[in-house]
């Protein structure tokens, strides 16, 4: 029997900083009911994250992967990686620049949905592609580029196994261009824009769904009930975040 979901949680660098490092304990602690992974290459050091949970599971991928956020995107791009963990129906990928509310992991996966993630945050100006002809008939690469900067630090989308494979088989022709080419976050720009051009591979939820669950952490209405997770959290921004002033010191 499959499990519902598993975790996985990329690492580039295994030297991680003091903000990420919080930010894993807070997603060893909060999803500690569900299988937990680790995505690197191989002769990473995960000392540091093994300080905080030494029985950790680490699945290696090529070196050339993790150079940066972009080659990542590659990976995230390849329907290998997604058949490598099909013993689960969904996998929730955690990067290290996100936090857990609260664990709503199983509601989201009964959801019926194939793919969520936090909108792309453009610092107040219009959205970027919001008219759906411009989308079908195929945005201009500048604008795919201002899309993928929307995504920058979004580190967290869950997703249905099955159905992201069956979308790049379907895509093979555009997924080789996004993985080859050079946008800033091409995965989830390839996701945001191709994956339901002409026909509807992957079940999404609405804009306001999506705002249950995940917000980017610089337009997020704290005057409102909280999403399930928040993104876009980096050594740059934390202090300066109004969720995490609220935090009791312990956390």
């Amino acid at each position: 029997m499959k499990e519902l979901v598993s975790v996985l949680i990329p690492i580039l660098d295994p030297q991680i900083n003091p903000t990420e490092e919080k930010l894993l304990h807070h997603c060893l602690e909060t999803l500690e009911k569900y299988p937990l992974i680790f995505v690197t290459f191989e002769g990473a050091d995960l000392s540091i994250v093994r300080e905080h949970n030494e029985d950790i599971d680490v699945i290696y991928f090529p070196k050339k992967y993790f150079e940066s956020r972009d080659t990542l995107s590659q990976l995230f791009l390849l329907e290998d990686f997604y058949e490598h963990f099909n013993w689960s129906e969904f996998l929730l990928i955690h990067e290290l620049n996100s936090w857990i509310i609260r664990d709503e992991l199983h509601y989201w996966c009964k959801q019926g949905y194939d793919y969520l993630r936090a909108d792309p945050f453009f610092g107040g100006s219009r959205n970027v592609g919001e008219n759906p002809f411009a989308r079908l008939g195929g945005l201009k690469e500048e604008e795919k580029r201002l899309i993928g900067q929307g995504y920058t630090d979004n580190g967290l989308y869950l997703c249905r196994i099955e159905q992201m494979t069956k979308t790049l088989k379907n895509k093979r022709k555009e997924a080789h261009q996004y993985r080859h080419g050079n946008l800033p976050k091409a995965d989830a720009v390839f996701w945001d824009l191709e994956a339901n051009r002409f026909w509807p591979n992957l079940r999404k939820p609405t804009a306001i769904v999506r705002q249950y669950f995940a917000q980017n952490a610089h337009n997020l209405d704290q005057s409102k009930n909280l999403p399930f997770a928040i993104t876009g959290i980096s050594r740059a921004n934390i202090q300066s975040l109004s969720y995490f002033k609220t935090l009791p010191e312990a956390e």
